[in-house]
């Protein structure tokens, strides 16, 4: 299948989706996010705006959602990891709870592997790391809403028939799918869980052990298994499946409480507060990070009034980290860069550029900004090395944005890549025939050959 009937295939999942009475919410303050979303859904797919819902208040979503689950239609709602400096893990943990007609993804900037674990783990359908291009958003949307195999469908209707207490025919659902992939982790999962429901807690422990030893960084099975030893008071047995999860998960405050809890229980005072302290230092961390983030928010609102307050906020938004930065406070450092450029202060812009290349030295966006930072400070040849750089990295950048491509274009020019300035700026028009400024500066190109 070639990638062009494969993006059908994505897009044909999602019209299937809002044909069936599904719609689309965002808890956002992105704007590009829902512009891009917009985009998507009522231009390319021309999709109907009344399925495409932004919310800035939970208890709006929360309304919506009960009316939706009224009618048993279908939600796809993209949430923000933090959003206006609050953690939203709660959030989405109580929509899945409580709507089982709701896909979850979560909205976020790059995160450690770790976070990410935790977001699956609270019940995150999907992740999308910003910023992302277009095709990404379809294929994330897809692959959210219908597994792309016959394997994913299977599993799929074992969790339905289980539901509807149809216990035979999920076990059945279960088997095809081990005669196609013997060892699949979730296949084994699935029917753990029916034999839990058979109350058959024997083979459900062999199921789920089978379903760990598949693989070793899926969740759930070990979730299964402590829940399985808590229940019948072997706390030893417990322990170690509560420790295996906190390995492979070790940002769940909740579960480093009650492994020191169980700890303190069994007279194991030092290991009970090693994991007290740690679960305690993972909150503070987690409130700094909300400092850090409302910092952001302040800045963010201030930047196109008040840029030299802005830039203080920004920069108190990364102190706050101390020795702690990491992947999620590139943008943050993207935001200061732009903040001192319109302040006509590019080299301030570079150094923080480069302080942030430390940390993500193959951030597209990164590379791309500090280009024109460069070019801004009259150094046209480290602006021209920066967009290579990117290209290396992805040789497609800016093929959705006329401004970007333009700007490339500018970069390319002064570098006296006069063919390659031409390709792009030829593209911005591509993009939008109406941009002027590309088409300038392709007539100033092909006058002076």
């Amino acid at each position: 299948m070639t990638s062009k009937d494969k993006h059908s295939k994505y897009e044909g999942s999602i019209l299937e989706f809002v044909n069936s009475g599904g719609s689309f919410v965002s808890y956002t303050n992105d704007n590009n996010f829902q512009s891009l979303l917009s985009r998507l859904l009522t231009r390319q797919l021309a999709v109907q705006q009344q399925c495409v819902h932004n919310f800035y208040h939970r208890e709006h979503i929360v309304n919506y959602l009960k009316t939706t689950a009224k009618n048993k239609d279908p939600v796809v709602l993209f949430v923000e990891r933090i959003f206006e400096g609050v953690s939203t893990q709660e959030f989405v943990l109580h929509v899945k709870n409580a709507y089982s007609n709701v896909y979850v993804i979560v909205l976020t900037n790059e995160v450690e592997r770790a976070a990410l674990i935790r977001l699956y783990e609270v019940g995150a359908d999907n992740f999308i790391t910003k910023p992302l291009s277009l095709n990404t958003l379809v294929e994330k949307i897809a692959f959210t809403l219908r597994p792309q195999s016959k394997i994913g469908e299977l599993i799929e209707k074992s969790k339905r028939l289980l539901e509807q207490n149809q216990l035979e025919p999920a076990m059945a659902a279960c088997d095809e799918v081990l005669s196609l992939k013997p060892n699949s982790a979730a296949a084994h999962m699935a029917k753990g869980d029916v034999y839990r429901a058979m109350g058959k807690q024997e083979e459900a422990i062999a199921e789920y052990m089978k379903a760990h030893k598949s693989s070793h960084l899926y969740l759930e099975p070990l979730k299964r298994l402590a829940e399985f030893y808590g229940e019948i008071g072997e706390i030893d047995d417990q322990l170690s499946y509560l420790i295996k999860l906190d390995k492979l998960s070790p940002l769940n405050v909740e579960r480093k409480v009650e492994i020191g809890s169980l700890q303190l229980e069994k007279g194991d005072n030092v290991e009970g507060r090693k994991f007290l302290d740690e679960a305690l230092r993972i909150a503070g961390r987690e409130a700094k990070e909300m400092l850090g983030n409302l910092a952001v928010q302040i800045a963010d609102r201030l930047m196109h009034t008040n840029n030299e307050v802005a830039e203080q906020y920004y920069r108190r938004a990364l102190q706050v980290k101390g020795g702690s930065l990491g992947m999620r406070d590139v943008e943050t450092f993207n935001r200061l860069g732009i903040c001192l450029r319109q302040q006509k202060k590019p080299k301030k812009a570079i150094e923080e550029y480069r302080r942030a290349l430390e940390i993500a030295p193959q951030n597209e966006r990164l590379l791309y900004n500090i280009a024109m930072a460069y070019l801004e400070a009259d150094e046209v040849q480290e602006a021209d090395s920066s967009l290579q750089a990117l290209f290396e990295i992805n040789s497609r950048f800016a093929q959705d944005n006329e401004v970007v491509s333009h700007n490339i274009g500018m970069v390319l020019a002064y570098a006296e890549k006069s063919e390659q300035a031409l390709g792009f700026f030829r593209q911005a028009l591509q993009i939008n025939p109406s941009y002027d400024p590309s088409r300038k500066m392709i007539a100033k190109l092909t006058d002076e050959e």
